[in-house]
Protein backbone atom coordinates (compact mmCIF):
# COMPACT_ATOMS: atom_id res chain seq x y z
CA UNK A 1 0.00 0.00 0.00
CA UNK A 2 1.40 3.52 -0.98
CA UNK A 3 1.82 6.18 2.23
CA UNK A 4 -0.42 8.52 1.99
CA UNK A 5 0.73 12.21 2.44
CA UNK A 6 -0.85 12.31 6.04
CA UNK A 7 1.51 9.62 7.06
CA UNK A 8 4.64 11.44 6.87
CA UNK A 9 4.64 12.62 10.87
CA UNK A 10 4.29 8.42 11.67
CA UNK A 11 7.46 8.31 8.88
CA UNK A 12 9.05 10.77 10.85
CA UNK A 13 8.54 9.74 14.07
CA UNK A 14 9.53 5.88 13.63
CA UNK A 15 12.48 7.36 12.16
CA UNK A 16 13.66 8.99 15.26
CA UNK A 17 12.70 5.20 16.84
CA UNK A 18 15.58 3.83 14.16
CA UNK A 19 17.54 5.81 15.04
CA UNK A 20 17.97 5.96 18.94
CA UNK A 21 16.86 2.35 18.79
CA UNK A 22 14.00 2.91 21.90
CA UNK A 23 10.02 4.16 22.31
CA UNK A 24 11.25 6.39 25.08
CA UNK A 25 14.19 7.66 23.33
CA UNK A 26 12.80 8.86 20.36
CA UNK A 27 9.91 10.22 22.63
CA UNK A 28 11.55 12.26 24.32
CA UNK A 29 14.18 13.54 21.78
CA UNK A 30 10.29 14.50 19.61
CA UNK A 31 9.03 15.95 22.92
CA UNK A 32 6.07 14.04 23.00
CA UNK A 33 4.56 10.94 25.39
CA UNK A 34 5.92 7.68 24.56
CA UNK A 35 1.88 6.25 23.23
CA UNK A 36 2.32 8.70 20.87
CA UNK A 37 5.55 7.18 19.46
CA UNK A 38 4.16 3.43 19.82
CA UNK A 39 1.27 4.67 18.19
CA UNK A 40 2.40 6.16 15.09
CA UNK A 41 5.05 3.12 14.85
CA UNK A 42 2.42 0.61 14.62
CA UNK A 43 0.16 2.80 12.20
CA UNK A 44 2.75 3.12 9.79
CA UNK A 45 2.92 -0.59 9.96
CA UNK A 46 -0.55 -1.47 9.87
CA UNK A 47 -1.04 0.98 7.04
CA UNK A 48 2.36 -0.16 4.83
CA UNK A 49 1.33 -3.66 5.66
CA UNK A 50 4.64 -4.40 6.82
CA UNK A 51 6.44 -4.95 9.96
CA UNK A 52 9.73 -2.40 10.05
CA UNK A 53 10.90 -3.42 13.51
CA UNK A 54 12.55 -6.60 15.70
CA UNK A 55 11.12 -5.45 19.08
CA UNK A 56 12.88 -7.29 21.98
CA UNK A 57 13.64 -6.32 25.74
CA UNK A 58 16.69 -3.59 24.75
CA UNK A 59 14.41 -2.11 21.94
CA UNK A 60 13.84 -1.66 18.70
CA UNK A 61 15.83 -2.62 15.85
CA UNK A 62 14.85 -2.58 12.14
CA UNK A 63 13.96 -5.33 9.77
CA UNK A 64 15.32 -4.97 6.08
CA UNK A 65 12.10 -3.10 4.84
CA UNK A 66 12.48 -0.85 7.68
CA UNK A 67 16.28 -0.07 6.70
CA UNK A 68 15.09 0.87 2.98
CA UNK A 69 11.81 2.85 4.39
CA UNK A 70 14.25 4.81 6.80
CA UNK A 71 17.16 5.38 4.27
CA UNK A 72 14.54 6.63 2.24
CA UNK A 73 13.09 8.86 4.48
CA UNK A 74 16.62 10.33 5.57
CA UNK A 75 17.04 11.40 1.89
CA UNK A 76 14.05 13.02 1.70
CA UNK A 77 15.04 14.87 5.14
CA UNK A 78 17.59 15.90 3.26
CA UNK A 79 16.18 17.01 0.41
CA UNK A 80 13.86 18.85 2.43
CA UNK A 81 16.15 20.40 4.51
CA UNK A 82 18.22 21.68 1.60
CA UNK A 83 14.96 23.04 -0.05
CA UNK A 84 14.12 25.31 3.12
CA UNK A 85 17.59 26.63 3.22
CA UNK A 86 17.38 27.11 -0.46
CA UNK A 87 14.18 29.06 0.12
CA UNK A 88 15.98 31.04 2.93
CA UNK A 89 18.96 32.10 0.68
CA UNK A 90 15.98 33.09 -2.15
CA UNK A 91 14.77 35.28 1.02
CA UNK A 92 18.03 37.70 1.76
CA UNK A 93 19.30 37.92 -1.81
CA UNK A 94 19.14 40.80 -3.93
CA UNK A 95 17.62 39.77 -7.21
CA UNK A 96 14.68 38.69 -8.60
CA UNK A 97 11.68 40.81 -9.61
CA UNK A 98 9.88 43.14 -6.41
CA UNK A 99 6.51 43.61 -7.89
CA UNK A 100 5.29 47.26 -6.61
CA UNK A 101 1.53 48.76 -6.99
CA UNK A 102 -0.11 52.31 -6.73
CA UNK A 103 -2.40 54.46 -8.04
CA UNK A 104 -1.00 56.18 -10.83
CA UNK A 105 -1.13 59.27 -8.85
CA UNK A 106 1.19 58.59 -6.47
CA UNK A 107 4.40 57.59 -8.96
CA UNK A 108 5.51 61.04 -9.52
CA UNK A 109 5.83 61.28 -5.40
CA UNK A 110 7.29 57.16 -5.77
CA UNK A 111 9.84 58.06 -8.66
CA UNK A 112 12.48 59.53 -6.69
CA UNK A 113 12.72 56.14 -4.50
CA UNK A 114 12.37 53.61 -7.40
CA UNK A 115 15.14 55.43 -9.04
CA UNK A 116 17.41 55.13 -5.65
CA UNK A 117 16.17 51.51 -5.38
CA UNK A 118 17.33 50.99 -8.64
CA UNK A 119 20.69 52.50 -8.41
CA UNK A 120 21.81 50.82 -5.19
CA UNK A 121 20.58 47.38 -6.44
CA UNK A 122 20.42 46.89 -10.20
CA UNK A 123 20.24 43.05 -10.05
CA UNK A 124 16.71 43.78 -8.91
CA UNK A 125 14.37 43.98 -11.79
CA UNK A 126 11.44 46.94 -10.09
CA UNK A 127 8.15 46.65 -12.00
CA UNK A 128 5.22 48.63 -10.84
CA UNK A 129 2.02 48.41 -11.36
CA UNK A 130 -0.26 51.16 -11.55
CA UNK A 131 -3.89 50.21 -10.85
CA UNK A 132 -6.90 51.95 -9.38
CA UNK A 133 -7.80 48.19 -7.93
CA UNK A 134 -6.43 46.71 -5.23
CA UNK A 135 -4.46 44.10 -5.98
CA UNK A 136 -4.31 40.91 -3.76
CA UNK A 137 -0.95 40.74 -2.07
CA UNK A 138 -2.14 37.31 -1.02
CA UNK A 139 -2.13 36.31 -4.03
CA UNK A 140 1.61 37.30 -4.80
CA UNK A 141 -0.04 39.73 -7.31
CA UNK A 142 2.41 41.84 -6.05
CA UNK A 143 5.02 42.14 -3.28
CA UNK A 144 4.40 45.95 -1.67
CA UNK A 145 1.70 48.06 -2.13
CA UNK A 146 1.38 51.96 -1.31
CA UNK A 147 -2.00 52.68 -0.64
CA UNK A 148 -4.12 55.85 0.51
CA UNK A 149 -7.02 55.98 2.63
CA UNK A 150 -7.87 54.12 6.07
CA UNK A 151 -5.44 51.51 7.43
CA UNK A 152 -6.30 48.64 5.13
CA UNK A 153 -7.21 45.66 7.21
CA UNK A 154 -6.76 42.38 5.79
CA UNK A 155 -5.62 40.33 8.36
CA UNK A 156 -2.60 38.86 6.60
CA UNK A 157 -1.18 42.49 5.96
CA UNK A 158 1.29 44.22 7.25
CA UNK A 159 0.13 48.28 7.36
CA UNK A 160 3.10 51.09 8.09
CA UNK A 161 2.02 54.48 7.82
CA UNK A 162 3.86 56.80 5.64
CA UNK A 163 2.53 59.90 6.05
CA UNK A 164 -0.66 62.39 5.82
CA UNK A 165 -0.31 63.93 2.62
CA UNK A 166 -2.39 66.98 1.32
CA UNK A 167 -3.99 68.19 -1.75
CA UNK A 168 -5.78 70.93 -2.84
CA UNK A 169 -6.35 73.12 -6.56
CA UNK A 170 -3.80 74.22 -8.46
CA UNK A 171 -3.84 76.34 -11.70
CA UNK A 172 -0.70 76.68 -14.14
CA UNK A 173 0.44 80.66 -14.62
CA UNK A 174 -0.47 80.35 -18.47
CA UNK A 175 -4.06 79.75 -17.59
CA UNK A 176 -4.25 82.47 -15.00
CA UNK A 177 -2.63 85.15 -17.18
CA UNK A 178 -5.55 83.96 -19.33
CA UNK A 179 -8.35 83.78 -17.10
CA UNK A 180 -6.87 85.37 -13.32
CA UNK A 181 -6.61 83.82 -10.13
CA UNK A 182 -10.23 83.16 -8.52
CA UNK A 183 -9.95 84.51 -4.61
CA UNK A 184 -13.04 83.04 -3.55
CA UNK A 185 -15.23 79.90 -3.77
CA UNK A 186 -18.14 81.64 -5.51
CA UNK A 187 -15.98 83.19 -8.72
CA UNK A 188 -15.18 79.23 -8.92
CA UNK A 189 -18.07 79.47 -11.32
CA UNK A 190 -15.97 81.15 -13.86
CA UNK A 191 -13.53 78.81 -14.28
CA UNK A 192 -13.04 75.50 -16.26
CA UNK A 193 -12.08 72.64 -14.52
CA UNK A 194 -10.41 69.00 -14.91
CA UNK A 195 -11.86 66.39 -12.95
CA UNK A 196 -11.77 62.18 -13.26
CA UNK A 197 -14.04 60.08 -15.83
CA UNK A 198 -16.52 58.42 -13.44
CA UNK A 199 -16.01 55.13 -11.90
CA UNK A 200 -12.20 55.48 -12.14
CA UNK A 201 -11.79 58.11 -9.43
CA UNK A 202 -14.24 56.97 -6.66
CA UNK A 203 -11.85 57.77 -3.99
CA UNK A 204 -10.27 60.80 -5.28
CA UNK A 205 -11.87 63.43 -2.86
CA UNK A 206 -10.46 66.34 -5.14
CA UNK A 207 -12.62 64.67 -8.20
CA UNK A 208 -15.40 64.05 -5.81
CA UNK A 209 -15.24 67.64 -4.95
CA UNK A 210 -15.38 69.00 -8.54
CA UNK A 211 -18.26 66.56 -9.25
CA UNK A 212 -20.42 68.23 -6.53
CA UNK A 213 -19.92 71.54 -6.62
CA UNK A 214 -18.88 72.41 -9.91
CA UNK A 215 -21.44 72.76 -12.98
CA UNK A 216 -20.62 69.87 -15.49
CA UNK A 217 -20.29 72.39 -18.08
CA UNK A 218 -17.21 74.03 -16.51
CA UNK A 219 -15.30 70.46 -16.90
CA UNK A 220 -13.35 70.50 -19.84
CA UNK A 221 -11.66 67.86 -19.69
CA UNK A 222 -11.86 64.65 -17.73
CA UNK A 223 -9.59 61.79 -17.41
CA UNK A 224 -9.49 57.97 -16.12
CA UNK A 225 -6.00 58.22 -14.22
CA UNK A 226 -4.01 61.25 -12.12
CA UNK A 227 -1.49 61.43 -13.83
CA UNK A 228 -3.00 62.66 -16.60
CA UNK A 229 -4.87 65.16 -14.88
CA UNK A 230 -1.57 66.69 -13.78
CA UNK A 231 -0.22 66.97 -17.25
CA UNK A 232 -3.69 68.72 -18.22
CA UNK A 233 -3.48 71.31 -15.34
CA UNK A 234 0.24 71.83 -15.96
CA UNK A 235 -0.34 72.29 -19.99
CA UNK A 236 -2.89 74.91 -18.75
CA UNK A 237 -6.67 73.00 -19.70
CA UNK A 238 -8.47 73.84 -15.90
CA UNK A 239 -7.82 73.90 -12.70
CA UNK A 240 -7.26 70.72 -10.83
CA UNK A 241 -6.75 68.93 -8.03
CA UNK A 242 -3.08 67.88 -6.97
CA UNK A 243 -1.05 65.97 -4.09
CA UNK A 244 1.05 68.94 -2.74
CA UNK A 245 4.19 67.47 -2.97
CA UNK A 246 3.04 66.42 -6.57
CA UNK A 247 2.58 69.89 -7.64
CA UNK A 248 5.74 71.06 -5.78
CA UNK A 249 7.68 69.88 -8.43
CA UNK A 250 5.90 72.02 -11.12
CA UNK A 251 7.39 75.57 -10.94
CA UNK A 252 4.56 76.88 -13.30
CA UNK A 253 1.93 75.77 -10.55
CA UNK A 254 -0.17 78.21 -8.18
CA UNK A 255 -2.22 77.26 -5.30
CA UNK A 256 -5.95 77.91 -5.49
CA UNK A 257 -8.02 78.93 -2.65
CA UNK A 258 -5.55 77.10 -0.78
CA UNK A 259 -6.42 77.58 2.73
CA UNK A 260 -10.42 76.78 1.60
CA UNK A 261 -10.05 73.88 -0.30
CA UNK A 262 -7.70 70.96 1.52
CA UNK A 263 -8.13 66.89 1.44
CA UNK A 264 -5.77 65.21 4.37
CA UNK A 265 -5.12 61.38 3.35
CA UNK A 266 -2.85 58.76 5.27
CA UNK A 267 -0.46 56.69 2.74
CA UNK A 268 -0.14 53.01 3.91
CA UNK A 269 2.78 51.05 2.48
CA UNK A 270 1.49 47.38 2.65
CA UNK A 271 2.92 44.00 2.87
CA UNK A 272 2.11 40.21 3.02
CA UNK A 273 3.85 38.78 6.24
CA UNK A 274 5.22 36.15 4.05
CA UNK A 275 7.18 38.27 2.18
CA UNK A 276 7.59 41.02 4.74
CA UNK A 277 11.00 40.46 5.85
CA UNK A 278 12.56 39.36 2.33
CA UNK A 279 15.63 41.19 1.69
CA UNK A 280 14.49 43.03 -1.35
CA UNK A 281 11.17 43.85 0.54
CA UNK A 282 13.10 45.33 3.13
CA UNK A 283 15.48 47.23 1.23
CA UNK A 284 12.42 48.87 -0.38
CA UNK A 285 10.74 49.70 2.63
CA UNK A 286 13.74 51.19 4.49
CA UNK A 287 14.19 53.70 1.33
CA UNK A 288 10.35 54.45 0.93
CA UNK A 289 10.18 55.00 4.86
CA UNK A 290 13.07 57.10 4.47
CA UNK A 291 12.05 59.59 2.18
CA UNK A 292 9.22 60.39 3.69
CA UNK A 293 10.62 60.87 7.00
CA UNK A 294 12.99 63.49 5.02
CA UNK A 295 9.70 64.70 3.16
CA UNK A 296 8.16 65.47 6.74
CA UNK A 297 10.97 67.43 8.03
Amino acid sequence: MAIQFDDWQDVKVAYEVARLGTLTAAAESLGVHHSTVLRRVNNLEENLDARLFHRHARGYTVTEIGAKLFATAKAINAELEKLHNDIIAADSQLRGSLLLTTVSGFIDVLSEVCEQFQSLHPQVRLEVILDQNRLRLDHGQAHIAVRAGPRPDEGDYIAQHLAELSSGFYASKSYIEKYGLPKTLQQLEQHSFVSGVAGYNAKVPYFAWVDEHIAPAQIKLRVSETSEATRAIVRGLGIGGLQHEVADQYPDLVPVLAKELVWPTDLWLVTHHLVHRTAKVQAFSQLLKAYFKKLKN
